[in-house]
């Protein structure tokens, strides 16, 4: 079997291999090689060069280390480790024993890069045909808690199925993931959301493995109900799984904006658990749950810390309902164009908004439709207009410095969005009356 190597990598593959090394690719390169899936990540396994022989190979190549007493190696956009038996290094470990550290059998192949052939000591191949995650040995599948976690985002990424025996030990390992640092579950969060082809069998992995109650926030959801007009299909959670299976076929590639599409359809109705009450028709209502972001905000700074990502998303999840609402209630080009200023980033909400709808069973593209004509006509889907008027317009013309500033500058900007204005001195005009403070040169208290 062949693989491509990335060129920049070869010339590092030739060097260990002339040190009389035996280079295997493994992990998830090789699966998704198979797989016919794109390689994320490259790690390699050195066998027969003990740890300074490695590094004496891989300094040429700008390589640094990272890790502590089992130490890995980053050189060329890979990972270069020696072979591992409970925390130990040993450069002559036969892959047989080495494989047995790993977490799932499909994830326990190797590629040896000098014969091109797949090594296979525990049925991986086998089951990467059945579609089936089975974990390598039990022994050691709990050194790592975060491997429940990683159960359910593989079932997702690859659209696979768990054992039921793997199940059982996911459940157990799950209950120490409050233990791991929020950067790994991070990085977790992040594989799952942009790689995921099935998110709804992520989701509700989840909650099969137990992972999910190392996220209260989200395992709140569980059992919320809501009104069977509106959502067919169940439950809160029920309903966010479906919300995150529309919006995963909305992703565009585009890591940054995809991650924040994912974490508002992930986060978008978290409030709902906090909202939910029988109204005087007896029905479950969540009114008012766009407002409830506390448990959203939370997340955001464990998990995603950054004023940035808080700034696109927060928006997302407070008015994912406006397009839907301003379409039933037959608003008027004023009230988009409210709208607009107050999310960072149209498309991305009609994207949220119509996966919402689709979550519940419903196309709903008149109401995102009529959202981005009306806002392509008023030149606010792309990018906003720039502000005509500035700070120092507005203290030339007698608005001193301080809050009241800032304020008068909001208030000349959505002037100048809602009445499409395209010329400084008509809005200065149209402003005046609304900032007492501004002076024009022809009023008579100049």
């Amino acid at each position: 079997m062949e693989i491509f190597i990335p060129p920049k990598l070869t010339p590092i593959i030739n060097a260990l291999e002339r040190a009389g090394a035996r280079t295997l690719l493994v992990g998830g390169a090789v699966r998704d090689s198979l797989l016919g899936l794109p390689i994320h990540d490259w790690d390699m396994e050195i066998h027969a060069l003990n740890e300074t022989r490695l590094e004496e190979c891989l300094a040429p190549f700008a390589a640094h280390r990272v890790g502590g007493r089992c130490a890995v190696w980053v050189a060329g956009g890979a990972e270069f480790t020696l072979p591992q038996t409970r925390g130990e290094t040993d450069p002559h470990l036969p892959w047989s024993i080495a494989v047995q550290r790993r977490d799932f059998t499909v994830n326990a192949l190797a590629w040896d890069c000098c014969s091109g052939q797949i090594l296979d000591a525990v049925g991986g191949l086998r089951d990467l045909q059945k579609k089936r995650l089975r974990i390598v040995n039990p022994g050691t599948f709990a050194d790592d808690p975060l491997r429940a976690f990683r159960a359910a985002r593989l079932v997702g990424q690859l659209d696979f199925h768990l054992v039921a025996s793997s199940i059982a030990l996911c459940q157990k390992l799950a209950e120490q993931l409050s233990e791991i640092p929020t950067e790994r579950l991070r990085k977790e969060w992040e594989a799952l959301l942009l790689r995921g082809c099935n998110l709804r069998a992520a989701w509700d992995a989840l909650a099969l493995t137990g992972s999910i109650r190392a996220f209260p926030a989200l395992q709140a959801l569980q059992a919320v109900p809501q009104r069977p007009d509106a959502h067919p299909e169940g439950d809160a959670w029920i309903h966010t799984g479906k919300v995150l299976a529309e919006a995963a076929n909305l992703r565009q590639g585009q890591p940054a904006r995809d991650l924040i599409l994912m974490l508002a359809a992930l986060l978008h109705d978290l409030g709902k658990a906090d909202s939910t009450r029988r109204d005087p028709q007896n029905r479950w209502r969540a009114i008012g749950h766009e407002h409830s972001l506390a448990r959203a905000r939370d997340f955001l700074n464990r998990y995603f810390p950054g004023q940035h990502l808080q700034r696109q998303i927060l928006p997302l999840l407070r008015w994912h309902g406006a397009p839907h609402a301003l379409f039933r209630d037959r608003a008027k080009q004023p009230a988009y164009a409210r709208l607009a200023l107050r999310v960072p980033d149209r498309s991305l909400l009609l994207d949220i908004a119509q996966a919402d709808a689709r979550g519940a069973g419903h196309s709903d593209t008149a109401s995102i439709v009529r959202a981005r004509e009306i806002w392509q006509k008023l030149g606010l889907w792309e990018t906003l207009p720039e502000a005509l008027i500035r700070s120092d317009d507005l203290m030339d013309l007698g608005v001193l410095p301080g809050p009241e500033l800032g304020k008068a500058l909001r208030s000349a900007y959505q002037r100048q969005v809602l009445g499409n204005h395209q010329n400084k001195e008509t809005l200065l005009r149209a402003l005046h009356g609304l900032i007492p403070a501004i002076n024009l040169p022809n009023d008579p208290a100049c």
